[in-house]
């Protein structure tokens, strides 16, 4: 049977191009065998397991990101301060035992005054010294909060000394007076770093820095 142009319709099975075979019929082939590797071999023991990560360097845990045992600013700075105030403290200290030294009294009792004064400050130096290797290492902060306390002790001692000079007796009793108040403000001054460094090693984030380091 031809179609409307004369020509004779091909088969079905039967290319319209010479040298070449029909098209395939996928329904003539079996399905192809899905091809990968099995979740559970026989057994029921997987053959590939995830492995697991460890964490990360610098204390970072995984799947946290805050890194573990960080040493606040607080603790640095409570820390460089003592060593600040040890520093100046060792000059004052040198002065006094040269004078007491060079001294050919010593057994007044404004010797034995200079004296104490001069163990006092020696013992505070000490104590900020190796009380700031502690803090920052997150040891203990009980040395350095004595050492701050001592210096603040010695530093209300000499205000306190200086304010008791009577000035009333002296030939310029006003210059004496102001060359007074301004030997006041040495003491206020060496007073301020042992004040902001206990305030430091006093605070929360120290605190919380000092307990992770012990647990």
């Amino acid at each position: 049977m031809s179609n409307e142009y004369g020509q004779q319709p091909y088969p079905a099975n039967q290319s319209p191009v010479p040298g070449f075979g029909p098209p395939p019929n996928p329904s003539q082939y079996p399905a192809q065998q899905q091809y990968g590797y099995p979740q559970t071999p026989p057994g029921g023991q997987p053959m590939y397991q995830q492995p697991g990560y460890p964490p990360g360097p610098g204390g970072y845990g995984m799947g946290y990101g805050q890194p573990l045992n960080v040493r606040p600013g607080s603790v640095t700075g409570a820390a460089v301060l003592g060593f600040i105030q040890a520093g100046l403290t060792l000059i004052t200290t040198g002065i006094v035992f040269f004078g007491l030294f060079s001294s050919a009294s010593f057994q007044d009792s404004g010797a034995a005054m200079a004296w104490g004064l001069a163990v006092a400050q020696l013992l505070g130096l000490l104590l900020l010294i190796f009380g700031s290797v502690q803090l920052l290492s997150g040891t203990s902060r009980v040395l350095y909060i004595a050492g701050a306390v001592v210096e603040l002790a010695i530093s209300a001692y000499y205000l306190v000394s200086i304010l008791a000079i009577d000035t009333s007796d002296a030939i310029l009793p006003e210059f004496v007076q102001d060359i007074k108040a301004a030997f006041a403000v040495v003491p206020v001054i060496f007073a301020i770093m042992p004040l902001i460094g206990l305030i430091m090693a006093l605070g929360s984030a120290t605190s919380d820095y000092l307990r992770s380091n012990r647990g």
